[in-house]
């Protein structure tokens, strides 16, 4: 084996060994002694390949917001019917994406919901690609409904981000809750579809 395909295939078990601590415990609990205690990962060689914890935890948050971002921008290309109805979509398929993926799960809900302080800038970066596009999909949903005469799109739009961000800031406490982590996904997912749902509908015209 070539050694860049050696240095290659060492990085990507470390960040493999990381993305699972750091799914399961985010950030604030997760702790490299374990990534290399738990997979036979001497602490000499994480810090060889990579900088400190908050680079690997960075790397990991990429990773499953570039992940996400590629899945939604290709299955949701062909949404179909009411407003009501595209938006089920949209939910279903991010449920699958999580389902099929669980690790990325816990980077998702610790990266939105209890984002570490000195990170949120570079989280911000991370997930730009994804934000955008949830704004192309739910601006596409808006313009073919009847909104209120009152209210600008940009403003709904806004307003919904704003609803959003606190809504998941006030999430962890219930996530907590929960052991299983399929069901905390559903419970998440649910509760975030209601939201949306009722702000949705609650700025159009029937």
């Amino acid at each position: 084996m070539k050694r860049d395909e050696k240095h290659n295939l060492s990085k990507q078990r470390i960040l493999q060994a990381a993305m699972q601590e750091f799914s399961a415990k985010g950030y604030m609990n997760a702790s490299l002694n374990t990534v290399c205690s738990e997979n036979g990962i001497s602490k000499g060689i994480i810090y060889h390949y990579y900088k400190d914890k908050d680079e690997l935890y960075l790397l990991c948050v990429s990773e499953c917001f570039t992940a996400l971002t590629e899945y939604l921008s290709v299955t949701c290309q062909n949404l179909m019917g009411n407003a009501e109805e595209c938006l089920n979509q949209y939910f279903d398929i991010r449920l699958r994406f999580f389902a099929d993926n669980p690790l990325y799960w816990g980077i998702f809900s610790d990266a939105s919901m209890n984002p570490p302080a000195h990170l949120l800038s570079a989280i911000k970066t991370a997930r730009q690609a994804f934000d955008t596009l949830n704004i192309t999909i739910l601006t596409r949903l808006l313009s073919a409904s009847l909104l209120r005469q009152d209210v600008s799109l940009q403003a709904i739009i806004e307003w919904i981000q704003e609803y959003m961000d606190f809504f998941n800031l006030r999430y962890p406490l219930k996530l907590n809750e929960t052991a299983d982590l399929n069901e905390s996904i559903l419970m998440h997912e649910q509760k975030c579809h209601r939201q949306l749902s009722f702000l949705l509908f609650g700025v159009m015209e029937h």
